[in-house]
């Protein structure tokens, strides 16, 4: 949170929670450096396995007011319980699942929160993901492929009524629609090129990028993580992340994680939410794997004028190098180069983007792939390395000269207000004394706020990992195996401090589940995210806290539902439309 001295609601919640939360953890994990395999940073599987089960049955009354939320319970259920690897409970079983999310669908495309109800971009995606997370002829079959392209299309806004969707008929226009059409199309193989183009997509939400760097709801809105995820996911989807400014995007990302708790804000200047551990700790693999690209495109024009003979060598090294990287590298190099593909387009490996590419709308350059200009990797290396506790005594310092100034000009002021008893000057010298006085009041109070910030940062996240750098160091390698510390995507943000805040602070024992904050109750949507944003943390990082018993599944960075799941659908999908092909010549754009 930016200290800018003024106190209100929020800057006093917010050193509450970061008292709480530095107690926590010395209370949790003691005076020493931190140990990574830890036992009080165990993932409690089985309780948060058994809480999400209990919400696929009969619901307390209290649930009536997500009725139009019910396709997003079963995904928040299902997507959270295939992270775990657990089961789905005996009652009620995968057929009782199906053929509820069968009953959301709406006649004319697309699906509803429940049953009957409006069609709504949001619902869609989530009842696709869920069935596309049950897997299956049965499940995958369910869901009407032309007919929900058809919806998306009808939800496009035309150019020149603004572009972008609408949530549903005569609904809100945002970028969630953008991303739940996108997403819900490449979950299925439908043609998202279609719907980009239908609604003028990227230049939609290329006008939501806020001055902050982040992505708002609309043009002109605050900057926030759950859009601005939304946003660059859905511009990914289309090849097209680089048009976006993508460094503002990361500079005002990285700024979002609290330096004491280590989760992430959703706002400048909020609390940080367990959720945003996904909607923003996402964004970090699709920036990281532009990154990645937009280097091995560097690396290949100046290989370019090797011989033929080297490169054959070369090639022969490397291979045998990588004959020995573990199965969990490979599969991360493969989601990289996915990743690099849809963020750059046909740019993949050429070096440098386009003029036309590398431009905005209005001619202008984000400079994030732009030949000649700064990439995202040179600038994060020129970043200057100041630790929060640095800044904290800098910020104090200043303070402290701040008011010794203060001080002394309401001094000066009341000497000369003394002198000038009953002179005409005396009337405004008096107020200007008061003035300086207040300053000084004012000032004070941030001085011992700033000090005692200083005191919790020794016991926060960043400070508990900056001690265990060495062990920490010691266990991302030890994941990476021979080769694979060269497969690793740029580390962007402190997934360490990340997994600490979410292992210690968002779970809700023992009754499981996890939740927004300590303090807060859990809940099916917080618990999703929350497990979410660890599985991204520890594929992007390859780091585990706590130990391999941790690990979760890994999760499609832009899709967000188990990756083999995903694949397994997208490949029913294909030998469907490779059946269906020869013997109607149907499009599956195009209702049959």
């Amino acid at each position: 949170m930016i200290d800018d001295g003024l106190l209100t609601t929020t800057s006093a919640d917010q050193a509450e929670l970061e008292r709480r939360v530095a107690s926590l953890y010395a209370k949790e994990l003691g005076t020493g450096p931190l140990d990574p395999e830890d036992d009080s940073l165990e993932l409690a599987r089985g309780a948060h396995a058994h809480y999400l089960s209990g919400g696929l049955g009969q619901l307390p009354a209290g649930f009536i007011s997500l009725d139009a939320s019910r396709t997003w319970i079963c995904y928040w259920i299902t997507h959270g319980l295939a992270l775990l690897g657990a089961p789905l409970p005996a009652a009620p079983n995968r057929q009782s699942l199906i053929a509820f999310l069968a009953s959301c669908q709406h006649p004319e495309g697309g699906f509803g929160g429940g049953p009957y109800q409006l069609a709504h971009l949001a619902p869609t995606y989530a009842a696709v993901a869920a069935l596309v997370t049950l897997g299956g002829d049965d499940a995958l079959s369910v869901i009407n492929r032309p007919r929900l392209h058809a919806f998306l299309l009808r939800m496009c806004v035309p150019p020149e009524r603004g572009g972008g969707m609408t949530m549903h008929e005569g609904g809100e226009i945002d970028v969630r629609g953008c991303y739940c059409a996108l997403a819900a199309c490449e979950m299925l193989g439908l043609d998202k090129e279609a719907v980009g183009r239908a609604c003028d997509m990227v230049p939609f939400i290329k006008r939501c990028q806020s001055h902050e760097g982040g992505i708002g709801g609309e043009p002109w809105n605050e900057a926030h993580g759950g859009y601005t995820f939304c946003g660059l996911a859905a511009a990914a989807l289309l090849g097209q992340a680089h048009r976006l400014d993508l460094d503002r995007l990361l500079r005002w990302a990285v700024r979002c994680q609290g330096a004491v708790e280590g989760g992430f804000m959703g706002r400048t200047n909020k609390l940080v939410d367990g959720c945003y551990s996904f909607w923003q700790g996402g964004a970090f693999p699709l920036l990281a794997a532009l990154l990645a690209a937009q280097q091995q495109g560097q690396q290949g024009q100046q290989k370019g004028g090797e011989s033929q003979e080297d490169e054959q060598g070369a090639s022969g090294r490397s291979g045998t190098a990588a004959s020995g990287v573990a199965e969990e590298a490979a599969a991360t190099v493969a989601a990289a180069e996915r990743l690099a593909k849809l963020l750059l387009g046909e740019q993949l490996g050429a070096g440098a983007a386009s003029a036309d590419a590398s431009s905005s709308d209005d001619g202008s350059s984000s400079g994030s792939v732009e030949a000649g200009g700064e990439s995202l990797r040179e600038w994060v290396a020129r970043l200057p390395h100041l630790s929060p506790a640095a800044a904290a005594e800098r910020r104090a310092a200043e303070l402290r000269r701040q008011l010794d100034a203060a001080v002394e000009a309401s001094i000066d002021l009341e000497d000369r207000y003394q002198a000038a008893a009953g002179a005409a000057a005396a009337g405004s010298l008096q107020q200007e004394a008061v003035a300086a006085l207040e300053r000084a009041s004012e000032l004070q109070r941030a001085l011992e706020n700033c000090t005692e910030h200083a005191e919790v940062l020794a016991c926060g996240a960043t400070a508990l990992l900056d001690d265990a750098a060495p062990a920490l160091a010691a266990a991302g390698g030890a994941a990476d195996g021979e080769a694979g510390a060269a497969a690793r995507l740029p580390q962007l943000y402190d997934s360490a401090a990340l997994q600490l805040w979410l292992l210690k602070c968002c779970q809700s024992l023992p009754r499981g589940g996890l939740r927004d904050k300590p303090g807060k109750p859990a809940d099916y949507y917080h618990t999703c995210y929350c497990l979410s944003g660890l599985a991204s943390s520890q594929h992007y990082s390859r780091l585990v806290l706590g130990g391999q018993r941790n690990l979760l599944a890994r999760a499609d960075p832009l899709c967000n539902v188990v990756a083999g799941r995903l694949e397994a659908a997208q490949r029913w999908c294909r030998e469907q439309d490779a059946a269906r092909q020869p013997m109607s010549g149907i499009n599956v754009a195009a209702d049959g």
